[in-house]
């Protein structure tokens, strides 16, 4: 027997507490100006025009009006770079400084340290005018001090790194959960590993960059390599610490939340329930009922906490074209989250509640099973 979800209108009252969107916040990275850049970029900092040879001079165009063959920003220690950020146009360029740069202050801030001295000093931006290619036929293959090895290796590296890039704009806007973590005793040593891999991440970003204009400049094979196999161990390293902490989180939202919840406060045997298991930081929620059953939702939990997924329900308009609860009969899947409050019965006694709230037009809220 199968029982599809029967949803009802948010009862009065409860807009004020209706879960918000359960999206994933946005990523403050790289595209974090928007779309309206134009309109709300701030004005270009002084910048620096940088030639073949190395000369810098300051330029006499404004800073996006400059043609540069790339902006590079250095992070120095000491006058000596360390690290590079690199991007095709002055506002990634200045973006990116800011996002590692904003995730050094809000690590040290959030950890109780003092900020990294290895980001006390960046450069001014830099815009690299130098244009150089070599000619076709310049080396054959394995002819002594050619590039050919180095180039592959540099190619090789640079999309390990652009990975890694990747992985830090879905990683880096957790560390405020991380930091909370941090806190707590079932999820603390996991919490703080995990921190401490994104910055690790964000040093090897920049240290990379820097390593590939290295390798170039040597025709080093070795040295490209060596930077692609750091990002990649990084990139695994944040993935490995970010399941790690989740599976802890989920754990104890398991211990507080998983098990039976009855339909309208039952509690016979054949009362029909809700069933809610956590397999990781997998979470179903099984309706049970008359000998039979039917998965009302399936989803995560995430480091806050919350519990984010799908319900497989009827469309708001159009009719399902056989009794099956299934896509085939015209169900469809809509964003979910099940989360559950405290409520008091008649006796002023506590009962926890879980809730099934689904986004539609608006959000609405399935009948609330009572353990």
């Amino acid at each position: 027997m199968i029982f599809p979800l029967v949803l009802l209108a948010a009862p009065a009252g409860a807009g004020k507490s209706a879960p918000t969107s359960p999206a994933s916040p946005a990523s403050p990275g790289k595209s974090g100006l928007g779309s309206g850049l134009a309109k709300t970029r701030p004005p270009a900092e002084p910048v620096l025009v940088e030639a073949c040879d190395g000369a810098r001079t300051v330029p006499t165009k404004p800073a996006r009006a400059l043609s540069c063959s790339r902006w590079t920003i250095a992070w120095q220690e000491g006058g000596t770079p360390w690290g590079f950020v690199t991007a095709s146009s002055y506002d990634d360029a200045v973006a990116e400084r800011e996002r590692q740069l904003g995730f050094a202050r809000r690590y040290a801030r959030f950890f109780e340290l003092p900020l990294d001295d290895r980001y006390s000093d960046p450069s001014p931006p830099i815009c690299e005018t130098c244009r150089t290619t070599t000619p076709a036929g310049r080396w054959g293959d394995g002819q002594k001090f050619s590039d050919g090895a180095a180039r592959k290796a540099i190619a090789a590296a640079r999309a390990e790194l652009e990975a890694l890039d990747t992985a830090l704009d879905e990683h880096l806007p957790r560390l405020e959960d991380a930091a909370r973590l941090a806190r707590e005793n079932g999820t603390g040593k996991l919490a703080r590993t995990y921190a401490k891999q994104m910055q690790q991440a964000v040093l090897s970003l920049a240290k990379g960059r820097l390593a590939l204009d290295n390798a170039a400049v040597f025709r080093s094979e070795k040295t490209a390599k060596d930077a692609g196999k750091a990002a990649t161990q990084q990139s695994e390293g944040l993935a490995s610490a970010f399941t790690k902490l989740v599976g802890a989180v989920a754990k104890e939202v398991g211990k507080a939340h998983g098990g039976k919840y009855m339909e309208n406060g039952g509690a016979g045997p054949d009362t029909p329930h809700l069933q809610v298991e956590l397999d990781g930081s997998k979470v179903t929620a099984t309706y049970f009922a008359g000998g039979g059953q039917s998965t009302w939702f399936e989803g995560t939990v995430a480091l806050d906490g919350a519990i984010t997924g799908r319900s497989l329900v009827a469309p708001e308009k159009g009719s399902l074209s056989c009794q099956q609860h299934t896509e085939a009969c015209g169900y469809v899947y809509i964003p979910s989250v099940l989360r559950f409050t405290e409520r008091q019965d008649p006796e002023k006694k506590t009962q926890q509640t879980a809730e099934l709230w689904f986004q539609r037009s608006q959000w609405v809220m399935a009948k609330p099973f009572i353990r």
